[in-house]
């Protein structure tokens, strides 16, 4: 396996539109990466940059100590997983599979080992004879991801690989993609913009919006520590409530509600007293209590938990509550947050 550093990459079009600003990232051997954010923020154009489809405009990237940055797709010993699948239509998956090693002239032994070898991996060592037309989506794909096993690169690429299987497929090829990791040890750089996705499979996420890293870290440091308003709200289903409001008085006020801040919070806040920052409040943070009048909107019983669509005056909140609960339409409730992040209002950046 590998490791790789990218180093200040950008991505320049012809037509001076720039997609990728200074992408910074340091992978380590065998880590799992996975590159989020909405449509547009440049994170396949950033992968395409590794697999050498895409040409790095400025930047450089080394890989296990060798600057492969001008290097061909072929010389840089990566194999990339694609949306489509890519699959030959007229060939078997054995052929498929195959294929990649007939091109290096490999021995017809040496194919046969490794490719029975990666199917029995995936769990395709009864598939080998059939056409891709003959496999349902999620198999297709393995027949993908298997094309890349056998090629043992030193870097695995996989570009939106679950976008086009249905909600069951999706979850049962992620587990598979997360015990091919665990079982191969491999270094692998995974591009979503399902959020689900990036919090169960990386190791370290790294997100974007607008050609820009908003932050890099494990799943859990995103989601208790977003570095600032666009994180917070990307990252976590359903999303981060957030409420302009004003510091005064020990306390958090705007025309619909006021909070209570305890004495750490004050600290943390006492360069922005009289000023207005934006209140984040995840949706499992909100329940039941007396700090927040707000109105029933609709109810989602999800059995283990409860989603209460609410307003509070003319906004918009959800709360995530425990259990089974019973709300009437335009029912008259009160809620209290329980775990509270602060961001400034100017730079949208957390307050720490």
């Amino acid at each position: 396996m590998a490791e790789l550093s990218l180093r200040n990459l950008d991505k320049i079009y012809d037509n001076n539109v720039q997609a990728v600003f200074g992408f910074n990232l340091d992978v380590k051997d065998g880590e799992f990466i996975v590159l989020v954010g909405p449509s547009g923020c440049g994170k396949s154009t950033t992968l395409r940059m590794v697999a050498g489809l895409e040409d790095i405009s400025n930047g450089q990237l080394i890989i296990d100590g060798n600057d492969v940055t001008r290097m061909p797709p072929k010389d840089r010993d990566i194999a990339m997983v694609f949306q489509n699948y890519a699959l030959y239509g007229h060939m078997s998956v054995y052929e498929n599979m195959a294929f990649s090693l007939v091109l290096r002239k490999e021995s017809k032994n040496v194919i046969h080992q490794k490719v029975l070898a990666a199917a029995e991996i995936l769990g395709l060592t009864d598939q080998l004879n059939k056409k891709p037309g003959q496999l349902s989506g999620g198999q297709r794909q393995r027949v993908a991801m298997g094309r890349a096993i056998v090629r043992n690169p030193k870097v695995f690429l996989f570009d939106e690989p679950l976008s086009n299987l249905d909600a069951k497929l999706r979850g049962s090829t992620r587990r598979e993609i997360m015990l091919l990791h665990k079982r191969l040890k491999a270094t692998m750089i995974y591009v979503t913009h399902d959020q689900t996705e990036a919090l169960t499979l990386a190791d370290r996420i790294v997100c974007m919006s607008m050609g820009y890293v908003q932050q890099v870290g494990t799943p859990l440091e995103l989601y208790n520590t977003p570095a600032n308003i666009f994180v917070a709200s990307f990252i976590g289903l359903p999303p981060m409530n957030l409420f302009d409001v004003k510091v005064e008085d020990g306390k958090l006020k705007n025309d619909l509600f006021e909070v209570s801040l305890d004495s750490e919070q004050q600290n943390l806040l006492k360069d922005y007293v009289g000023k207005e920052i934006v209140l984040g409040v995840r949706p499992e943070n909100i329940e039941p209590g007396s700090d927040v009048k707000a109105t029933v909107v609709n109810v989602e019983n999800l059995g283990q938990n409860t989603l209460v669509h609410m307003h509070v005056g003319a906004k918009r909140v959800v709360g995530k509550f425990r259990g089974w609960c019973k709300y009437n339409i335009n029912e008259e409730i009160t809620v209290s947050f329980n775990k509270m992040h602060f961001f400034d209002k100017e730079t949208t950046n957390a307050i720490r």
